[in-house]
């Protein structure tokens, strides 16, 4: 009772009480019973539900949905669950967009996410010869380092005989970027768009044949590419190129929509927007010293799996403070600076930069974190990644070898935990989410975490299965299973079609996971009712990686990744598509 009165507080407005919303009031239409409620029974009634029930209530009928995201309601929803989206929402809207809608589409993305529910799913091999999946774009101009023809590449051997070495590096926003010869060519880059269909093919200008020194990194609007003193940005939307030079050699790039800051080897700071000159933000003196700059480990959470990452945090040498930094996606001259300082201090600090000066300073000591890991592996690596859309990152990663002494009884006996260090730039606040290691998972697994959620993949494993689990209940999001496991699989979206596959719901003992829903794309799957025979050969077990965001996930292995969609379906095929809109000119 106490926390629904908690619950009640934090959603009811006086001024609101006698009134529904004026969306609301103006319907003429007859209404059901719900709608006819007064205030004080919706707020009641949002009370007592979870996001996912939310989700379905707003499209049973106008009312409902007027209601329940009118001004009124859906900001102190979006607190309550999600903290930091409704100040995303505020400032990322461009004008005249309708806050509520953006609110109602954050939330349907976040729980198709969250439940498994993809729309379609592919499995695709990154090559450059007879790619059905995607068509190769001449919109960047070759003066600008577009490519137009593979034969164009200088190096790039093909025939029966060629054999090529493509390497995954990054993805962000539906688009996948990747190395056809990672070694041999690596300033030869390509950008695949999985809504569009589209492949863009980028060469390094004047690269001179020299095979070593790029740093890259991508954006959902560049794609950067540079050596030494010189950081060339191409917009994915304009496909155009910018070039800058920096004064001294830089080891490090990150981008956030059209903002990319550059870290030199003496840890001075420049921050360039695309189209303008790099600008000097001198931070040094109020946030770390200026030094020599190193790489710091780029470890994943297990300590000792070596896992290359584009966003691999740096170090400054002399004093070994680990360094890092995150760019504000919604408000223009804003970044963090993240330090963490090593022993016997192990502070983690999260600088807020306005304009090229600092403002705020927030800190996490390691007492913070060490009533939650037991024993833990040193947390020797800063490497951000986005675990939210509103503002979410995780900082740091660490796993504990010795079982969990204190856990609660709920959690798996004899198990190790996973714990993150996640900071949100809206909320400015610090929560660190831990997850137990299950038998099925071992040192040879892939994490990402996304809304509160742990996706695994075991790389022992020779079929592309991958887990969301829930952080321990001890944390700050209790979690209450109800039903069985889903188990998804994939299935042909009608005979014969070579073009995205749709989900199937299948019969499995995948309780035994404990899981929020388990993914399993190809087979052969033994189940209690049939053989399912295999779409695609076992995968072959290797180095792998865990991608996505709320409209995409992908399982990386080798040169093989299967993606799942959960916005938009991933277009059909060229062919299938034509064939499609014929079927409907006729009906």
């Amino acid at each position: 009772m106490a926390i629904m009165k908690s619950l009640l507080t934090r959603l009811y407005h006086p001024e609101n009480a006698q009134k529904l919303p004026s969306a609301a009031r103006s319907e003429s239409a007859e209404l059901d019973i719900v709608s006819r409620l007064p205030f004080e029974l919706h707020i009641f009634i949002l009370a007592q539900l979870e996001p996912k029930d939310i989700d379905a209530g707003l499209s049973v009928c106008r009312q409902w949905r007027a209601i329940w995201l009118s001004d009124e309601i859906w900001p102190k929803l979006a607190q309550r669950w999600f903290p930091g989206l409704e100040d995303h929402i505020h400032k990322s809207a461009a004008e005249g967009q309708n806050l509520n809608e953006l609110f109602r589409q954050a939330l349907h993305k976040i729980q198709r996410r969250m439940s498994g529910r993809f729309a379609s799913a592919l499995h695709h091999e990154m090559g450059l010869e007879a790619d059905q999946l995607f068509t190769l774009s001449k919109d960047v101009p070759l003066m600008e380092g577009g490519v137009h023809s593979y034969e164009d590449v200088d190096g790039l051997e093909f025939g029966t005989d060629a054999t090529h070495y493509p390497r995954f590096m990054m993805y962000d926003n539906g688009r996948i970027a990747w190395w056809p010869e990672a070694y041999v060519l690596p300033y030869f880059a390509v950008v695949d768009d999985l809504r569009t269909r589209k492949r863009r093919a980028y060469l390094f200008p004047d690269n001179n044949g020299e095979k070593q020194g790029y740093k890259t990194a991508m954006s959902d609007k560049l794609l950067l590419m540079g050596r030494g003193k010189t950081l060339n940005a191409w917009h994915l939307e304009l496909n155009r190129l910018h070039t800058a030079q920096v004064p001294d050699e830089f080891v490090r790039c990150i981008t956030e929509g059209e903002k990319i800051l550059v870290l030199t080897r003496n840890a001075e700071v420049f921050l360039w927007r695309f189209g303008q000159e790099p600008q000097y933000i001198d931070i040094t003196s109020s946030c770390y010293e200026k030094g020599p700059v190193g790489t710091a480990h780029p470890y994943n959470f297990v300590l000792g799996q070596f896992t290359p990452s584009h966003n691999t945090g740096s170090r400054l040498v002399r004093s070994g403070t680990l360094l890092d930094f995150i760019i504000s996606p919604t408000e223009d001259d804003v970044f963090f600076i993240i330090t963490y300082d090593p022993a016997p201090l192990k502070e983690l600090r999260v600088n807020e930069i306005h304009g090229g000066q600092l403002i705020a300073t927030y800190r996490l000591d390691r007492s913070k974190w060490a009533d939650v890991i037991v024993d833990p592996g040193d947390f020797s690596n800063l490497r951000w990644e986005k675990v939210d859309s509103f503002g979410g990152y995780c900082l740091m990663n660490a796993a504990s070898e010795t079982p969990d002494t204190t856990r609660e009884s709920t959690c798996p006996p004899n198990s190790s935990i996973l714990v993150s260090v996640c900071f949100n730039i809206y909320t400015k606040s610090f929560t660190i989410p831990h997850y137990h290691r299950i038998h099925s998972h071992t040192h040879g697994s892939v994490y990402q975490i996304r809304n509160n959620r742990i996706a695994a993949s075991d790389t022992d494993s020779s079929r592309g299965t991958v887990l969301s689990l829930h952080p321990c209940a001890r944390g700050a999001y209790p979690y209450e299973k109800y039903g069985p496991t889903p188990f998804y699989s994939t299935t042909n979206g009608r005979s014969g079609s070579s073009g995205p596959l749709r989900r199937q719901r299948m019969p499995s003992d995948a309780d035994e996971w404990d899981a929020d829903f388990v993914l399993d794309f190809n087979g052969p799957l033994k189940t209690s009712s049939a053989d399912i025979t295999s779409i695609y050969p076992p995968l072959i077990r290797g180095v792998r990686r865990l991608v996505g965001d709320d409209d995409f996930l992908l399982l990386v292995v080798r040169q093989t990744y299967i993606v799942w969609s959960f916005g938009g379906e991933i277009p059909e095929n060229t062919c299938d598509g034509r064939r499609s809109l014929w079927r409907k000119l006729i009906r």
